[in-house]
């Protein structure tokens, strides 16, 4: 599908009842819900590096918060059955269904060989388990503080304007000597869907003419690794490991670089996937 034609799509739904209709077309057209099994995968290998991450910093039995969890709390499951037994999974808007919850559940037990006790039907169900939904909650829980906060490809959503707040947020929900973890994907998000596209396209763009693409249901800030790590250090935290995966744009990309995005170096600007593990 032409990028411009899927920006335009997002923003039609942008109309009211947008929420319902993405969502069936999501589950019926481009049947992305239930996830598949190669994408739970990968999300089982999220948790599992979210719990590397705790390791290496002392963290044995940590209790976690994810921020951005979505619709069928994956990471949160995989966490639990990876033995994690206090897990706060929040969102900014009340996306999660249990059907999809209790498909996701399924396979992480499946992974975990650690069956479920009875059944996941409500949200108590849930509660008693160990993972507490918490959504819409704009930044993070008021008062509690836990051993990691956590994301996957999340920050890259959230507004330039509104993000230092957040990880102000995250900072007061991680305790002294935890960690805040997180993984960030630098790319065009419209190149996934089409092929011809740059995965650096969207750097060839003024923030006014990307504000035309750039809808709620597919905001992408075009923050750089370097951005996210500067953010990180301005809310208190101490880096302990920023790494990024640099791609390699079309030649010609260099010279239809928007001119906010010139003065990066280029290892910075051509980054396609960070992680970032942050002391508090």
């Amino acid at each position: 599908m032409h990028w411009k034609a899927k920006a335009l799509a997002f923003w039609m739904l942008e109309r009211p009842g947008g929420d319902a209709l993405h969502y069936f077309l999501q589950r019926h057209i481009t049947r992305t819900w239930p996830r598949r099994v190669t994408a739970l995968d990968a999300l089982w290998a999220v948790a599992q590096r979210v719990l590397g991450d705790c390791r290496r910093h002392g963290l044995t039995r940590p209790s976690v918060l994810e921020i951005g969890s979505g619709r069928d709390l994956a990471v949160p499951l995989a966490l639990n059955r990876l033995g994690v037994e206090r897990i706060v999974a929040a969102d900014v808007a009340r996306l999660a269904r249990l059907d999809l919850v209790g498909h996701a559940a399924r396979h992480m037990s499946n992974k975990a060989a650690a069956p479920l006790a009875g059944t996941l039907e409500t949200w108590a169900d849930l509660e008693r388990l160990g993972i507490a939904y918490r959504a819409p909650e704009r930044n993070c829980p008021s008062g509690e503080v836990f051993d990691c906060s956590c994301s996957n490809e999340v920050l890259e959503h959230v507004p330039r304007t509104e993000l230092p707040e957040l990880i102000r947020a995250l900072k007061a929900a991680t305790r002294r000597g935890g960690i805040s973890t997180h993984s960030i994907d630098y790319s065009d998000h419209y190149a996934r869907s089409d092929r011809n596209l740059s995965r650096f396209n969207f750097l060839t763009f003024t923030d006014t003419e990307w504000a035309r693409y750039n809808s709620s249901r597919q905001h992408v800030n075009r923050l750089r690794h370097s951005d996210y790590v500067r953010l990180f250090r301005e809310a208190g935290f101490a880096i302990a490991h920023a790494t990024a995966v640099v791609g390699d744009p079309p030649m010609d990309l260099r010279a239809r670089l928007a001119p906010q995005f010139c003065s990066y170096e280029e290892s910075d600007l051509f980054s396609l996937k960070g992680h970032i593990v942050a002391i508090s």
